[in-house]
């Protein structure tokens, strides 16, 4: 989302401050949120994000979404008038990335989440209310007519039959493919209590994965009701990124390869997109 992070620190030793502050006071303290690492909820499972691999990321990149599809990796990146769509060129096992299409966005908009849907990818923008839409193939990309929506625009997924869409509120919305129309809305509660600053989002095995935005945490979500069934800590990716010495932003961007079924992360100007295997906390 906007860049207000990036603002606050000046500099290395003023960011490393800040991100040690951010987070040593928890997401309850630091938003208002309620507590995601103390779940007291026995139905909630608890789990840690282990890295696996470290695939060198464009720093400069204010990653917004990552998808998979056509072959590729795809990723949204954001802020005024460097807001992108990019497309990687992928060989299995993941080692490297390298850029074989990119395409810019107007500069009165800020690129936000990407999903793909029937070989149609999506990316949402931030305040614009458009949604961007391109034909994926393997040797050529179409421009499709944009869709509008009513509010604004922050992580988005796809459970193969509806669009998800969140705006950093506690809801969820689902749309229609055929026109962007909201079909019906979730409210996500965790422990009773609505879990607002959803953010980037992935579908995950029928569950919607989501980041929480300015935390270390991703969420599992139960999609029928809007319930939080699982907290996955990402706290060493954080730590791993920020080690870089560079100014790094938040956690943003989740993906699973449907080939191998590997989870991907990453973050907003961070040097590393991470594939991860989950652990279970006690």
């Amino acid at each position: 989302m906007p860049d207000c992070l990036w603002r606050l620190a000046g500099g290395r030793c003023r960011w490393a401050l800040f991100l040690i502050l951010l987070y040593s006071l928890g997401p309850a303290t630091a938003q208002g949120l309620p507590d995601l690492e103390n779940v007291k909820d026995p139905t909630i499972d608890r789990y840690v994000a282990r890295i696996v691999q470290k695939i060198p990321h464009d720093p400069l990149i204010f990653s917004q979404g990552i998808a998979f599809g056509a072959a590729s990796l795809w990723e949204s990146a954001g802020r005024y008038g460097q807001s992108r769509l990019l497309r990687y060129r992928i060989e299995r096992p993941i080692r490297s990335l390298e850029v074989s299409w990119s395409l810019s966005l107007p500069t009165d908009q800020f690129a936000e989440g990407i999903t793909i849907l029937d070989d149609v990818l999506y990316q949402l923008t931030w305040k614009a209310g458009v949604v961007h839409r391109y034909r994926l193939g393997v040797d050529a990309i179409e421009t499709l007519r944009d869709f509008r929506i009513d509010r604004q625009g922050w992580g988005l997924a796809t459970d193969g039959e509806f669009l998800i869409t969140s705006d950093g509120s506690e809801n969820l919305v689902f749309r229609s493919a055929r026109d962007f129309s909201a079909v019906r809305m979730i409210q996500v509660t965790f422990q009773g209590q609505a879990l607002r600053h959803l953010n980037e989002l992935e579908v995950v095995d029928g569950s919607i994965w989501a980041n929480i935005w300015k935390s270390p945490f991703l969420v599992v979500i139960e999609p029928t009701d809007g319930k939080v069934t699982g907290v996955i800590d990402c706290a060493a990716l954080v730590d791993d990124a920020a080690a870089s010495g560079l100014k790094i932003d938040v956690l943003n961007g989740i993906a699973q390869d449907p080939v191998t079924k590997e989870i991907y992360l990453t973050g907003k100007l961070w040097p590393w997109i991470y594939s991860v295997k989950l652990e279970r906390s006690e």
